[in-house]
């Protein structure tokens, strides 16, 4: 462990850092996740009284304020795969692995990068948005708003910082799985988006003993203020933490164990 802190882990991390692509794809993250999400406050703000009766009821302010983080989410997930998929394509993968023949040192060492990158960006995000959001929609007397106190506010920031660094991982792994940035982002936009493209399609029984085990089924466990748990996808965030953490776990592993068998110096 001291040799990973002291020589692998910020290898890594200079390596993440030292590339445009990366600083790049934050300032895009940045832009679409706090952007779009102030934009759809304020014309939330502007059309709020022509909204039907039932949503004005159940109005979700925190929701509302942080809209943009669903796209963000996409574009952190790319760090995750870049954070490996160049070492592929231009080979300096086994150069990596001559230099630190431990592929577990390896693979956790970009883990840890990718996680608190993702966490510190998906915390920072949300906050932003949620701030400015809440003081837009707040130009309208008649929208409810929320502090950082309300129900559920503070899960559901920090629940965007375990779903963006969760997804991170993720696409970390399909990277290594398919050595393609490409495929692993593909494969994690899918994870992302199928719950919410199947889900009307689908009978109750398999929404509440599939589709609510799918990752964003059970991230957004964790990112929304407002749950539901009569819906079908209800998990619980102790629930929906736990199986947001196996499939980052089982796609570690399954990783480390091609990482180890092909990924030869």
């Amino acid at each position: 462990m001291t040799t990973l802190v002291g020589n692998t882990l910020p290898a890594e991390w200079t390596k993440l850092r030292s590339v445009r692509s990366t600083w790049v794809v934050i300032i895009a993250a940045l832009v679409v996740s706090v952007g779009f999400s102030v934009l759809f406050s304020f014309l939330t703000e502007a059309n709020y009284a022509g909204l039907p009766a039932d949503q004005r009821t159940g109005f979700d302010a925190a929701g509302t304020s942080m809209v943009g983080m669903n796209l963000g989410l996409i574009i952190v997930a790319v760090l995750g795969a870049l954070a490996t998929s160049s070492e592929y394509a231009t080979g300096m993968i086994r150069l990596t692995l001559s230099i630190t023949p431990g592929r577990g040192r390896v693979l956790a060492a970009k883990a840890i990068v990718v996680a608190a990158l993702g966490f510190v960006l998906g915390t920072v995000f949300a906050t932003l948005a949620f701030l400015i959001g809440q003081a837009v929609l707040g130009i309208n007397p008649a929208v409810p708003t929320l502090g950082l106190t309300g129900p559920g506010v503070l899960r559901s920031l920090l629940g965007w910082g375990v779903e963006m660094a969760a997804f991170g991982l993720l696409a970390l792994a399909f990277a290594v799985m398919m050595r393609s940035a490409a495929g692993a982002i593909a494969t994690t936009i899918g994870l992302i988006f199928v719950p919410a493209i199947l889900g009307a399609f689908l009978p109750p029984w398999a929404q509440s003993h599939v589709l609510a085990y799918f990752p964003a089924s059970a991230a957004e466990q964790l990112s929304t203020a407002q749950l539901d748990p009569a819906a079908a996808t209800y998990l619980g965030p102790l629930t929906g933490a736990g199986t947001l953490v196996t499939w980052v776990a089982v796609a570690l592993v399954v990783a480390l164990s091609l990482m180890g068998k092909r990924d030869s110096g």
